[in-house]
């Protein structure tokens, strides 16, 4: 992990294009514009206001290069990109990129290693996850919200997934019972309620046969193996709230 400060800093284009200090430590980054001298030996533009993002609200990191329309490699190096987690309003996220920008190879080649080190050493990161996808939810919607919002930030993140898209009512429930769970570190259904239900009854149940418990009756259940995740899909979103903080 690098140190407090690293000796090589890429000039940051952010806020609007600004030069920028920009600090590295394994639990932020920290960046404050550069202001010019003034002729009597101070800075002539005020205090440099610093800004910060935690690295626990970063999900991925990527070299920015410029590429032709069709080039899928190579490209003129531009930078760093930094995607982070945004609370945008209650119960919901958003996405943000900030861009640091510098043309030296080497200088990027080194924050992207210390910066991917920093994030892999998060131990409750997900690296793999089983996705259930109900294609009959609300209006048929849910498999437009995943492929064109969930796994394009997944395929960002480098998360593998194993996609099941469901064909009837207890499909997800069967598959559940019959996975090799311990591959994966959560579960995520993207639908409905029903849908929700369907998976969350699934790893209980696998949990319960898993420690040999009577599953007809469970007087005090085994926590599921891993944890399950939600993307609503549905005509409502109460089962979804209700159903994560009882049961898991």
């Amino acid at each position: 992990r690098p140190s407090a400060e690293m000796p090589e800093r890429p000039r940051a284009a952010v806020p609007r294009g600004q030069s920028c200090d920009v600090v590295l430590s394994a639990r932020r980054l920290r960046w404050s514009p550069i202001l010019p001298e003034s002729p009597t030996g101070g800075t002539g533009q005020g205090v440099a206001q610093e800004e910060i993002i935690e690295m626990k609200d970063v999900f991925s990191v990527k070299l920015k290069r410029r590429r032709f329309a069709g080039q899928q490699k190579g490209g003129t190096l531009l930078g760093i990109t930094i995607f982070k987690c945004l609370n945008k309003e209650e119960n919901k996220l958003t996405d943000c990129a900030i861009h640091l920008n510098n043309l030296s190879e080497d200088h990027c080649q080194s924050w992207f290693r210390h910066l991917k080190e920093i994030l892999n050493g998060f131990q409750n990161r997900p690296k793999s996850l089983k996705v259930f996808v109900n294609p009959s939810s609300h209006k048929r919607e849910a498999t437009n919200i995943y492929d064109e919002k969930v796994a394009p930030l997944f395929k960002l993140a480098d998360i593998k997934t194993d996609v099941t898209v469901t064909e009837y009512e207890g499909h997800a429930l069967s598959v559940l019972k019959e996975c090799e769970l311990q591959a994966f570190d959560g579960v995520v259904c993207v639908g409905g309620d029903g849908s929700v239900s369907e998976v969350a009854h699934g790893l209980l149940l696998r949990a319960q046969i898993d420690a040999g418990k009577d599953t007809e009756y469970v007087s005090k259940p085994v926590r599921a193996p891993v944890p399950l995740g939600v993307i609503p899909a549905g005509k409502n979103e109460r089962y979804c709230y209700i159903l994560l903080v009882i049961c898991f």
